[in-house]
C-alpha cells in the first residue's frame, strides 16, 4: 500500500472537499478544480485534514498504484485554491521582447515570425518586466522575465512547457526561455586553436 496514499492532507481554513459523481471537487479563495476521483478509493474530512483510503472490498494492484497519485492530485488542488502556485520565465537572447494583451502574449523569440500564444483561463499574467533578472544554471541573467500565477498546478505547469518548447534554451549561452529552477547543463565553447602550423 502507498506510504503517500496514507499521509493526511492538511485543509487549510476556508478549503472545501467534496466528492460527487467520480469527481473530487477542491473550493477557495483562489477557485475551484475538480479532478477524477477513482471509485475504489475513499475520501473523509476530519476536522482540519483529508483522509484517503481504499475500500476493504478492493484488493487490485491498480488500487494501490493510484492510492498516492490521487492523494498527490488533491493536496496540489488544495494549495492551489488556498495560496495558488507561480512560475517565471526568463527569455535570454538579443531582441527576445514579450507583450500581453488581456489572455494573449505576443513573443519575440529571435525567430522569422512572433510567437501568439493564448493563455488558459485558469493562468494569469502577474508582471512581464523588459529588463529582468532571474538566476540561470546559478548565474544572474539579464532579459525578459514574465511571471505566471494560477491555482491550476497541471495547466501552469503545461503552460511553462508550451511556451518553452519554442525556444528552449540551448547549453552554451543559455539563449533561450529558461525557467526558474530548471537547472540547463551548461557546455564549454570551442576554443580557438592556438599557433597552428
Amino acid at each position: 500500500m502507498s506510504k503517500i496514499g496514507k499521509r493526511p492532507i492538511e485543509l487549510p481554513k476556508g478549503v472545501t472537499v467534496t466528492v460527487k459523481d467520480g469527481q473530487v471537487e477542491v473550493k477557495g479563495a483562489k477557485g475551484t478544480l475538480t479532478r477524477p476521483f477513482p471509485s475504489y478509493l475513499t475520501l473523509e474530512v476530519k476536522g482540519t485534514e483529508v483522509q484517503l483510503g481504499i475500500k476493504a472490498d478492493v484488493a487490485s494492484s491498480e488500487a494501490t498504484k493510484m492510492y498516492g497519485t490521487a492523494r498527490a492530485h488533491i493536496a496540489n488542488a488544495i494549495k492551489g485554491v488556498s495560496s495558488g502556485y507561480s512560475a517565471k520565465l526568463l527569455l535570454l537572447g538579443t531582441g527576445y521582447k514579450a507583450e500581453q494583451k488581456g489572455q494573449v502574449l505576443n513573443l519575440s523569440l529571435g525567430l522569422s515570425h512572433q510567437v501568439v500564444y493564448t493563455l488558459p483561463a485558469t493562468v494569469k499574467v502577474k508582471e512581464i518586466n523588459q529588463k529582468g533578472t532571474m538566476a540561470v544554471s546559478g548565474k544572474n541573467e539579464q532579459g525578459v522575465t514574465i511571471e505566471l500565477e494560477s491555482h491550476d498546478k497541471d495547466a501552469l505547469g503545461q503552460t511553462v512547457a508550451n511556451i518553452q518548447k519554442h525556444r528552449k534554451p540551448e547549453p552554451y549561452k543559455g539563449k533561450g526561455v529558461n525557467v526558474l529552477g530548471q537547472t540547463i547543463i551548461r557546455k564549454a565553447g570551442k576554443a580557438g586553436g592556438k599557433g597552428g602550423k
